[in-house]
């Protein structure tokens, strides 16, 4: 009996080695199916890409364009520079079989960004930009760090954006279920019109200026003077 249960245990002990190092394999080629791609592009101020990416973008004195994923993605993607707006997307058709492409960017200058198709982004580090256009969409989820004059955003599509820093001046659009936490951007004057059931948090000093419709929520901090206009189940409402 004894003999039989010690051939169990060993037999058990061999099935978790072998899962063990079958997992291990597994994971080293997924990590050795990966690599790092350099794009040679410049000149641009101005940021459109989506499908699903990950984006990092970051303020420098010179130009970096990397990609890292699986190879027969990044085959696939294309990387132009059309006037100032870097373009970047897939060339071919959709494919459900895609994986994670994750970008890091570096550039001197940010005056506008297009993310959408679900991707997830990340912008820090810009100083003493001035105007900038912002658009977000497509269930994206975005975090924004600004120091700027005057920002036009235009975010839709269930997307979830996060604002941080300075702004002289906001304008915009905000719709289709969209999230909005903006409570730490200092800004002076927010004129935003605001629908479709999204809810926003805005910091404004001077003068806030709100168009709400569609059961949409806009919640604010600060002492600027407030005009609002509402309709449906809209609420404007200072933040307790």
């Amino acid at each position: 009996m004894k003999n039989l249960q010690s051939r169990f245990v060993a037999f058990g002990l061999a099935l978790t080695v072998a899962a063990g190092l079958a997992s291990a394999s597994f994971t080293n080629k997924t990590v050795q199916d990966e690599e790092t791609r350099t794009f040679s592009v410049n000149g641009f101020d101005r940021l459109d890409m989506g499908s699903a990416f990950v984006i990092h973008v970051k303020q420098g004195s010179s130009y970096s364009v990397k990609a890292t994923g699986r190879k027969q993605d990044l085959d696939e993607l294309e990387a132009q520079v059309k006037g100032k707006t870097l373009d970047i997307h897939y060339g071919s058709k959709w494919n459900r079989n895609r994986k994670r492409v994750t970008f890091d960017i570096t550039m001197p200058s940010l005056q506008g960004i297009d993310f959408s198709g679900a991707s997830t982004s990340d912008v820090r580090g810009f100083k003493n930009q001035g105007n900038m256009s912002v658009e977000v969409s497509g269930a994206s989820t975005s975090t924004i760090e600004l120091d700027a004059d005057k920002i036009e955003v235009d975010f839709s599509g269930a997307s979830t954006v996060n604002l941080i820093g300075r702004a002289d001046q906001i304008t915009g659009d905000i719709s289709g279920a969209t999230t909005v936490k903006a409570f730490d951007l200092q800004s002076k004057k927010v004129q935003l019109e605001v629908s479709g059931a999204s809810g926003v948090r805005v910091n404004a000093s001077e003068k806030l200026s709100i168009d709400a419709s569609g059961a949409s929520s806009v919640r604010y901090r600060g002492s600027a003077s407030v005009s609002a206009n509402t309709s449906g189940a809209s609420s404007v409402r200072k933040d307790a």
